[in-house]
């Protein structure tokens, strides 16, 4: 797989396609980013024929209705398989593109050109695709690879603050897994980074890229360390589907389970408090943690038991034990958890 990272780099586009034996393109996007950018994009591929299927921006439209109308839709213009799909937005344009790839016809070609700072250094990288259903995150996807990814930091110029703090929730996540220095540096310039500046976003979007592209390549079906990248998501994902996906981004959410199950792990004696007090404290300047009450934190609990990482009927949770290190841990008891989103401790 192919990743190309640069300022203005869609010029390229157009090269890099002449060289295949395709003619035809199918871009999926949604109503921002067409309305934003699509004859910046048409621009590169003028030599091809192209057409335009624009979903409606939102986790709340990630959903097999929209799904099968993309079918429909491919059905009715006669796309075959010498037609490239082109997924053209964020992550979730990103994940429906990719599971309509690699589910018509058995298989299309698709490419990746994601325009958002969570899409550009995460969700286009590991070849997950899906949708939600009934209120279950990704319960219904696949694996599929897209042959390359064109990631343009300059799209990250129009993009309001809060969808800079939701792609921050993923960067965070790898300084904090893998890579302690990543979360050192975003944290000490995001100033610059909320400023949009490109060549601090370039610095992240890099790094980040790298330490997923190198996880993925030794674990691309995540049967095994590909595990880590899940931090965060356990509790994160439950708060997303808690509030129908329509509260908090995904980003978002992974920031507010980063916090609760950095507490966990200080409550396990994995971690140091001045650890623990250095990362609550990055997290919670940019975003605020929530307090549940019990009724709430059993429907949250219910929902981490459906989470597709369960082993056993078992919560699996990803704890930091370390500086940039974490490990999965299959049987956390349940009080802990509790004790976590009851949130007496900040």
């Amino acid at each position: 797989m192919n990743i190309f990272i640069g300022k203005n780099n869609l010029c390229n586009l157009g090269t890099y396609l002449s060289d295949s034996s395709i003619h035809r393109l199918y871009i999926i996007t949604d109503e921002t980013v067409n309305d934003l950018y699509m004859e910046y994009l048409k621009s590169s591929v003028d030599d091809f024929n192209t057409y335009v299927y624009i979903l409606p921006p939102g986790e709340e439209n990630k959903s097999i209705d929209n799904v099968l109308s993309i079918y429909d839709d491919l059905i009715g213009k006669g796309i075959d398989r010498k037609t490239l799909i082109l997924s053209f937005g964020g992550g979730v344009v990103g994940d429906m593109t990719g599971f309509v790839a690699s589910t018509y016809k058995r298989g299309l070609r698709y490419l990746q050109i994601p325009t958002t700072l969570l899409a550009q250094v995460d969700s286009s990288i590991g070849g997950k695709t899906g949708f939600d259903y009934k209120g279950i995150k990704n319960i219904i996807g696949s694996f599929y690879f897209p042959e390359a990814i064109f990631t343009d930091v300059t799209f990250l110029k129009s993009l309001p603050k809060r969808e800079i703090t939701c792609g921050l929730g993923e960067v965070f996540k790898y300084g904090l897994i893998e890579d302690y220095n990543l979360f050192q540096f975003a944290k000490d310039n995001l100033d610059y980074i909320y400023s949009k500046d490109l060549d601090t976003l370039m610095s992240i979007v890099d790094r980040s890229v790298a330490i997923k592209k190198n996880i993925v390549s030794r674990d691309r079906y995540d049967v095994g360390l590909r595990n880590i990248l899940n931090f965060g998501h356990t509790i994160g994902h439950s708060i997303e589907a808690f509030y129908d996906f329509n509260k908090f981004n995904h980003g978002e959410a992974v920031i507010l389970g980063m916090m609760y199950e950095f507490y966990m792990a200080l409550e396990l004696g994995l971690i140091e408090k001045e650890y623990f007090q250095e990362v609550f404290h990055t997290l919670n300047s940019i975003l605020s943690p929530i307090l549940f009450s019990q009724k709430e934190i059993e429907e949250l609990i219910d929902i981490m038991r459906n989470d597709k990482k369960n082993v056993d009927n078992n919560i699996v949770f990803v704890l930091p034990v370390d500086k940039g290190k974490v490990h999965v841990f299959y049987s956390i008891e349940e009080d802990l958890i509790v004790k976590a989103l009851k949130g007496d401790w900040f």
